[in-house]
């Protein structure tokens, strides 16, 4: 088992008002009223409509405010979109805006609720491609429901714009009070979600949890609410994605998504989402399909160079061997073979065994659900230096070359 230094020191940013349960969709119309009169509803394409619950929330809404405008967003947000909603509901600005969708959905709508009250472009505060201008935190009050299992942006406070090309980008507008002031999480919104959204969005909060319990940022808080998502996700994932009318299931994968993103905010992401940034940025592929195709080879990669490291003499060694029997544990988790309560059991000789035991996992998911590789998005042999070169890994658990990174892009070309 991995041992607590003596003392240990940590930060851990603010969270949502959370309301979780199956059924909670119910309360939305009384929840967007309490916040205000002229609502901004954003939404994705069809599946609220074609469920019949964006009529709904209509309806009850039409009663309790005095002004409803709707917006329905397609695939990852772009600067350009952001301005362009921005502008056009500006005045009269909306007193609050909810955005019911998946998680472009969510950071579309918080990207609005964030430039509303400016004046200029996005584009003068994200991050890295921006005019470096600090966003003063004044929003517009921000309920974000999720309809796919995934991203976490729920419970962040940062929302990822997109610009796909030669010269693209994927990166974040960010500030503490971003944070939605509400996050409704209703499993029952995400039952007709598809199997193949179902897998990548699923895997892509997976990788969150195993990106922030390895992170060397992590902490006792993070570890303790990542390692519970992280056992559900194991009994659960792929129930949700071949039984998706499965709830209990859904529901599941629903808190393991929302506590994805409440740990990644304190704790980061490591070599996973380094390389979704630069993939989001040159190709049109979906977040989640990085994430998720990816998983397997970079856990087998971080894990081979940790133990090499553990076997070596030197300072390394024995952080090696700690990160080691972390993944060991998640092993046991994802793979089912911890019983109740053997949270915290002893992995005296068994880290090998449970390392494998993760790696097999994560690569039968990959192999058995519809996970798509990244060939099948037009990236080729020609295109990893690139990506390699621009993929972070600031908190990944050991480093990683600019080779290595492209031996797990190729794995999975």
């Amino acid at each position: 088992m991995v041992e607590m230094a003596e003392t240990f020191s940590f930060k851990f940013a603010s969270t949502p008002n959370i309301v979780f349960g199956c059924g909670a969709f119910a309360e939305l119309p009384s929840l967007i009223a309490g916040q205000g009169e002229r609502v901004l509803l954003i939404t994705g394409g069809t599946s609220l409509q074609k469920s019949g619950n964006l009529e709904r929330l209509t309806a009850e809404l039409e009663d309790r405010v005095t002004r409803i405008d709707l917006e329905k967003v397609s695939g990852e947000p772009s600067p350009e979109l952001v301005d362009e909603l921005a502008e056009k509901h500006r005045s009269p600005a909306p007193t609050v805006i909810a955005a019911v969708g998946g998680g472009s959905v969510l950071d579309a709508g918080k990207a609005v609720s964030a430039l509303i009250p400016c004046q200029e472009s996005v584009m003068a505060y994200l991050e890295g491609v921006g005019q470096g201008k600090q966003h003063s935190g004044k929003k517009v009050p921000f309920i974000a429901v999720p309809t796919t299992s995934g991203t976490g942006s729920e419970a962040t406070k940062n929302a990822v714009l997109s610009r796909v090309g030669d010269a693209g980008f994927k990166k974040s507008l960010r500030h503490d009070n971003f944070v939605p002031d509400l996050a409704l999480v209703d499993p029952e919104l995400v039952q007709s979600c598809p199997p193949d959204i179902t897998a990548a969005s699923g895997m892509d909060a997976i990788s969150q949890l195993l990106g922030t319990y390895l992170s060397t940022e992590a902490s006792p808080l993070t570890d303790s609410l990542a390692l519970k998502a992280l056992e559900r996700s194991g009994k659960s994932f792929y129930l949700a994605v071949t039984q998706g009318e499965n709830l209990k299931a859904r529901a599941d994968m629903a808190y393991a998504a929302l506590i994805s993103g409440i740990v990644l905010a304190n704790a980061g992401l490591g070599i996973v989402h380094g390389a979704a940034s630069p993939l989001g940025g040159y190709f049109d592929i979906p977040h989640g399909v990085v994430c998720g195709t990816l998983l397997p080879a970079a856990v087998e990669k971080n894990i081979e160079l940790l133990r090499i490291a553990a076997r070596e003499e030197g300072g390394k060694a024995a952080e090696s061997r700690q990160f080691l029997e972390k993944y060991a544990l998640a092993g046991t988790l994802l793979s089912r073979e911890a019983q109740p309560g053997q949270m915290q059991m002893d992995l005296e000789g068994q880290v090998e065994k449970y390392c494998d035991r993760l790696i097999a996992v994560l690569h039968e998911w990959v192999d058995k659900l519809p996970l798509s590789r990244l060939g099948e998005y037009g990236i080729r042999e020609a295109d990893l230096a690139k990506i390699a070169a621009e993929t972070g890994c600031k908190n990944n658990p050991v480093a990683l070359s600019a080779a290595q990174i492209e031996e797990i892009l190729r794995a999975r070309l």
